[in-house]
């Protein structure tokens, strides 16, 4: 029932503070004279005015930071541009329908109308500043990949220019038979090596692919929404007939403005497409040997494959009275036992790491209270009668820590043995892998493979 009233009052005070806004800020000489409908309107255009003028310099900038775009407009827009709407209309309402001329009310309530829908079109400013901020952070996130793209590619490519020429040596060597035993082991060692960087090459261009696959925030054509409101800006005259020309002139001028930022993203998109053509394409590697006919994910394939042939040599030299396909056979048995080894090893090492030791140590000198237990319990048992039940209790409680024979304690102690038994019990299965690997690898002429 008091729903009127609060209505009523809502707009006494809304009124109230259109009344002090204007007195607080139109000119000496209106302030002194009745305010009327004229210096309300002038007052008004003004002020849209400078918020316009704000608008047009936040459309020209290149700021990327919610604090220096978003919140602008939001202040602009606050300040400026959307007062008349929501307070200053009260007192012009008032001032109209005491106006006595039919001619003077006419063109003010015509202003008053096309003032509004001016501010309501206005507030499209907001989501193309929201879209402009995008742009501005993916030109500078583009153009920071493009800056990054030398030294990125460079990365890759000074890492395996030389192991191209180097496998393709080695496999001639090897092939023409002028490699000894020792010769090949080294030979081995070296190019186990250059298969772990191409596998961390295939590994690191993979990340990059899919980090610059992620692309930015914007699709390759502009927002049929914000396309929309530019259309719009250059209509505003026609659509705005009613307000002062500076204002309806205005937002034709934003139009090449909020164009130019999206032209500068096409151009760092172009940028960006010479700069990683070639690397998004596979052929980042074509001048190297070898590696130019393997994809990225295949990079250690060259390396895998001549490994096999270096190992099947010198199991060959051992095992002389096997077939190379029974040779390449135990070779490939003993990668694919290598593989599970290595992976057991990691599993008994993880479960006995010094991380494990240290927190059950730790538990262990926490349980059941420790110190600080022990220091509660003494000031307990300084603070009643030695007979009494409290000082008993305490006390005992209080020995029973001393002694480690708390609950707590015990339960915590049969971990630490638990776990010294598992230590004992992880010992022995990873002496037994490494004999068995390294008989194995005896067999077939190669050294042990796992490291202790």
């Amino acid at each position: 029932m008091f729903g009127w009233i609060r209505e009523m009052r809502f707009l006494f005070f809304a009124a109230a503070a259109a009344v002090m806004l204007c007195a607080a800020v139109l000119p000496a000489p209106a302030q002194e004279q009745e305010r009327s409908l004229e210096t309300i309107m002038d007052y008004y255009d003004s002020l849209v005015k400078q918020g316009m003028d704000g608008a047009e310099n936040l459309l020209r900038s290149v700021k990327r930071e919610k604090s220096e775009t978003e919140a602008v407009w939001s202040d602009l827009n606050e300040r400026f541009i959307s007062v008349f709407s929501r307070i200053g209309h009260f007192e012009f309402d008032s001032l109209l329908k005491k106006e006595k001329s039919d001619s003077a009310a006419k063109k003010a309530s015509e202003w008053s109308h096309s003032m509004i829908l001016l501010i309501h079109d206005l507030q499209a400013v907001g989501e193309v500043v929201v879209w402009q901020r995008q742009v501005n952070r993916d030109i500078f996130q583009i153009e920071f990949d493009v800056e990054q793209a030398p030294a990125r590619l460079a990365g890759y490519t000074e890492r395996m220019k030389d192991y191209g020429p180097r496998l393709a040596a080695i496999a001639g060597e090897l092939r023409a038979g002028r490699l000894s035993s020792a010769e090949i082991q080294k030979c081995l060692n070296e190019v186990q090596s250059i298969r772990v960087t191409a596998e961390n090459v295939s590994g690191s261009i993979g990340r990059t692919l899919e980090y610059l696959g992620e692309g930015t925030g914007l699709g390759k054509d502009m927002d049929r929404r914000i396309a929309k409101i530019l259309e719009d800006w250059t209509q505003m005259k026609d659509r705005h007939p009613g307000v002062a020309p500076e204002l309806s002139d205005s937002p034709a001028r934003w139009v090449p403005l909020a164009k130019k930022h999206w032209e500068n993203l096409g151009k760092a998109r172009e940028a960006f497409d010479k700069a990683y053509g070639p690397f998004l394409e596979g052929k980042v590697f074509k001048d190297i040997p070898v590696f130019r006919d393997y994809e990225y994910k295949d990079l250690s394939r060259p390396a895998v494959s001549l490994e096999v042939e270096l190992k099947t040599a010198l199991a060959a030299a051992v095992q002389k009275e096997k077939s190379e396909a029974e040779i390449r056979r135990a070779i490939e048995r003993d990668e694919e036992l290598t593989r599970k080894e290595m992976d057991r090893l990691r599993e008994l090492r993880g479960s006995v790491s010094p991380e494990k030791r240290r927190a059950l140590q730790l538990e262990d000198a926490r349980a059941a209270g420790g110190v600080a237990r022990l220091r509660e319990l003494q000031i307990v048992m300084a603070r009643h009668p030695e007979g009494s039940a409290e000082y008993r209790k305490a006390s005992e409680e209080a020995r029973l820590i001393r002694e480690e024979k708390h609950p707590e304690q015990l339960a915590v102690k049969k971990k630490l043995r638990d776990f010294e038994e598992l230590e004992r019990k992880v010992a022995e299965e990873i002496r037994r892998i490494h004999e068995e690997h390294e008989k194995r690898r005896k067999s077939l002429g190669m050294v042990p493979g796992l490291s202790r």
